[in-house]
């Protein structure tokens, strides 16, 4: 009796034992905490191999920011450009790509004879062409939205994309012109801009803007018709002088018929000849000119849609004008 109890007490312990044993920390939850993490990559025994895989365990875990500082401390350490190309993947993936720019950049720079240079280079090309995002929000939603002047389908609250540089935002409700801003963006970069009802209107200073294509190709149209007339006119006067020249020669010829005046009558005649062809061909060119560039600017004055603000009261009134 006494050894079955005895051996019913030690079964207890042991479970009761089993149950107070910690349970084994999980991948992730044995990750440190940022502050664990400056002091482990800032410590002395660190080493190169030990902050990649460090490194490795934030990334698959999705902590971009400090596999990217895990992997900067790795290269600081033993530096390997390979680890710089794992970096900007951490910037892309946060959405920050001129810093993936940047680094891919430095990438190619400590690797001149990269074997995945040109692949390199495209994805840099294709980041550059990455729009800017601005997110347009105003006190009451509805309000439309006008880019550089162009209003667009999108009404706020909205995300619009942007080519990079420089640009005018506007917002009008209900007729009157809530407010007016400019932004400069960059590629990939993302902006919010929100107006008010107290939100003023930025003026904007604009230097003289130089002629677009289409006007130069007007100017240089309209000297090419001058130009070509000119040359027609001079071609006609020389083919009307060589003209009745030709006529007086023949009618030397007939009064004294020689080989010399025959020979200088043709060619006299051969000369005018050639001075009409060249006055017509340069006419029916200046008038195709004169004509193609007339129609060009017709179908352009149609297409064009031209915005008007008027100030009425406190506020301003858009009118489009097709």
């Amino acid at each position: 009796m006494k050894p079955l109890a005895l051996a019913l007490s030690i079964l207890c312990l042991a479970g009761e034992a089993q149950a107070q044993a910690p349970t084994a920390p999980t991948e992730t939850s044995s990750l440190p905490s940022d502050e664990e993490l400056t002091a482990l990559l800032e410590g002395l025994t660190m080493t190169a191999p030990e902050a990649y895989e460090l490194g490795v365990r934030l990334f698959e875990a999705k902590r971009y920011e400090g596999a990217e500082r895990a992997w900067m401390r790795s290269h600081a350490l033993s530096p390997n450009p390979a680890l710089l190309v794992a970096i900007a993947d951490t910037r892309q993936r946060r959405g920050d790509e001129p810093g993936t720019v940047a680094m891919l950049e430095r990438y190619l720079t400590e690797r001149p004879d990269a074997p995945d240079k040109l692949s390199v280079e495209a994805r840099i090309a294709t980041l550059l062409k990455t729009p800017a995002t601005v997110v347009v929000r105003s006190d009451e939603e509805g309000h439309a939205i006008l880019v550089d002047g162009k209003p667009i389908d999108k009404k706020t609250p909205a995300e619009i994309e942007l080519a990079p540089g420089a640009h005018t935002l506007i917002v009008v409700g209900d007729g009157q012109h809530v407010g007016e801003k400019s932004v400069q963006v960059g590629y990939g970069e993302r902006k919010e801009l929100v107006f008010t009802a107290a939100t003023p209107s930025e003026p904007v200073v604009e230097e003289a803007e130089p002629e677009d294509d289409f006007e130069q190709e007007e100017r240089t149209a309209r000297r090419a018709v001058w130009a070509l007339s000119g040359v027609s006119a001079a071609a006609l006067l020389t083919g009307t002088i060589l003209g009745f020249t030709a006529l007086k020669q023949e009618e030397s010829y007939r009064n004294n018929p020689t080989l010399e005046t025959a020979d200088k009558g043709k060619r006299l005649a051969l000369f005018a000849d050639v001075s009409f062809g060249i006055a017509a061909l340069s006419a029916i060119t200046a008038l195709t000119v004169f004509l193609t560039t007339k129609n060009k600017k017709k179908r352009r004055e149609q297409d064009t849609a031209r915005l008007r603000f008027e100030t009425r009261g406190p506020g301003a009134a858009a009118t489009f004008r097709f």
